[in-house]
């Protein structure tokens, strides 16, 4: 019986008890707290609690490594027995944090239809019987399928509960206070969504004092990326403005050596932008970032080529095709991929994980050999937030500071990569859904600023960590910090444009 000390076996039997400790309407409740994770055919064919969890460990969402998403669960739905009983307590971190999967808007729901007495419930489907057809409101059909209908009809979704607001309100009207906290929390999230296919943590304490403060992780990254600049002038990482007066002394600066930008051509930006998903939230937003790459890549010389909604066979697809393509001409190649992701990969329509190996392997062909190969990842890392730190005066030598660990197939083997990466590993990435992303439209302000200042790639990036370093959501409860990984061999400095950049 050895093998019962395996840990997926162990894992495989706590979910076999979770399934025979639920009854059928705690089944429904699962289905329905987890029906944005997977997708609507997945949900039909579940009949029982291990046929979710399995599409769930499919999509990489639940593991023997990472629970979190069944005691989440669990949690909301006050299982608070059982959790005891299968040890899950024990998943919380040390400052009681439980990170969200479940969406607020999903929350919601549920939490109404928990409020919500039989009588009430029948009051509702009277009030619901010029929107919804009557077989839909059968005496059998219970709230939570009540709210699967009207989503289905078009009348009930995230950004507009106005129809809960009326009905409920009506009946029950202490719980009209309820919708009306969460349009609240709506109007500041249509400033700020995040970058991932998870929703956000239900904590928003700060982090303490054992970590970066944001002055030293910017110069840990200066440290760490050792750049130089044009030898007529240094960029002032604080400022982003020319400093004529550098304590460096330009004489003791080696000249490091630039890739060679002479081509008949600059080569092909291809633009991966993923919106909307089978299975994840869409992305709004997007578009306005692959609007915003396009007029700048275009601007540096660069063929634009956009590829909208790939699934993971379609984007392994699109970038063998590039890598198929003749790039003896050009100087360099560039790909912007614009999605969902996790630590070590970024998914596709379906739901299917493209690993940073997998995004990079089909560009180490012939035509490219040592040419800059330069990814622009704009995805989530992980489900962690990251927290405004405000340093202690007195407290330097009692702070301890570690680098985030880079997974091991995040890491570029081949020289002449760069990964430029939204986002830290192990955390969100954030979108404002008028405005784009902070970090695609950092990285394209900040190159139309400086390639005209003969300022490196590096540099640029050096100079969007600070931008969006500096940036917090309206609660100020909200940080990013983002990260390039690379194996260039040389600096990249990009051709003046003859022309003004774009607007």
């Amino acid at each position: 019986m050895a093998f019962l000390c395996d840990p997926d076996m162990k894992f495989q039997q706590m979910l076999l008890r979770v399934q025979e400790s639920l009854g059928d309407d705690d089944l429904q409740d699962l289905l329905f707290l987890c029906s944005d994770l997977v997708s609507p055919k997945e949900l039909r064919e579940a009949s029982t609690a291990t046929d979710l969890f399995s599409c769930l460990q499919t999509r990489e969402l639940l593991s023997p490594d990472d629970p979190s998403l069944l005691l989440e669960l669990l949690t909301i739905m006050k299982q608070n027995n059982l959790i005891r009983k299968l040890g899950l307590d024990g998943c919380i971190d040390n400052n009681g944090t439980i990170y969200r999967r479940i969406s607020a808007y999903r929350l919601l729901l549920f939490e109404l239809s928990q409020s919500i007495c039989d009588q009430d419930l029948k009051k509702i489907k009277f009030m619901l019987g010029q929107t919804l057809p009557r077989k839909k409101l059968e005496r059998e059909t219970t709230l939570l399928q009540l709210f699967w209908e009207l989503e289905k009809e078009d009348h009930l979704d995230e950004n507009n509960v106005d129809i809960l607001q009326k009905v409920i309100g009506n009946v029950y009207p202490a719980l009209e206070k309820r919708i009306v906290q969460y349009k609240e929390e709506v109007a500041g999230e249509t400033f700020i969504a995040q970058e991932t296919e998870d929703n956000l943590s239900t904590s928003v304490q700060p982090l303490s004092v054992a970590s970066f403060s944001l002055d030293e992780m910017m110069e840990d990254q200066v440290d760490r990326l050792g750049l130089t600049e044009d030898q007529s002038q240094s960029l002032d990482i604080t400022s982003g403005i020319s400093n004529e007066s550098s304590h460096v002394c330009v004489s003791d600066t080696p000249e490091i050596p630039q890739y060679k930008m002479e081509g008949e051509k600059r080569g092909i930006c291809l633009i991966i932008n993923n919106c909307n998903f089978t299975s994840m939230q869409k992305r709004e937003g997007t578009d306005i970032d692959n609007e915003s790459l396009t007029a700048v890549f275009q601007w540096l010389g660069f063929e634009v080529w956009t590829e909208q909604d790939c699934d993971k066979k379609q984007m392994l697809e699109v970038l063998k095709d590039l890598a198929g393509r003749d790039h003896t001409g050009a100087d360099c190649v560039v790909c912007c991929v614009l999605t969902h992701g996790c630590v070590d990969g970024v998914f596709g329509t379906d739901g299917g994980k493209v690993t940073y190996t997998e995004l990079k392997e089909p560009l180490q062909c012939s035509s490219l050999l040592q040419k800059p190969k330069l990814f622009f990842i704009q995805a989530c890392r992980g489900t962690r937030e990251q927290r405004p730190v405000w340093p202690e005066n007195n407290r330097a030598d009692e702070m301890t500071f570690s680098d985030a660990a880079v997974p091991t197939d995040s890491i570029p083997e081949a020289a002449d990569f760069l990964l430029a990466m939204s986002t830290v590993p192990d955390h969100v990435s954030l979108r404002e859904k008028t405005k784009g992303t902070w970090f695609i439209q950092a990285l394209c302000h900040n190159l139309k600023q400086l390639v005209p200042r003969g300022v490196d790639l590096l540099s640029i990036l050096t100079q969007v960590n600070n931008d969006v370093s500096r940036k917090t959501d309206p609660t100020g409860t909200r940080k990013q910090m983002p990260q390039p990984e690379f194996t260039l061999t040389k600096r990249v400095v990009f051709p003046i444009p003859k022309t003004n950049p774009p607007q």
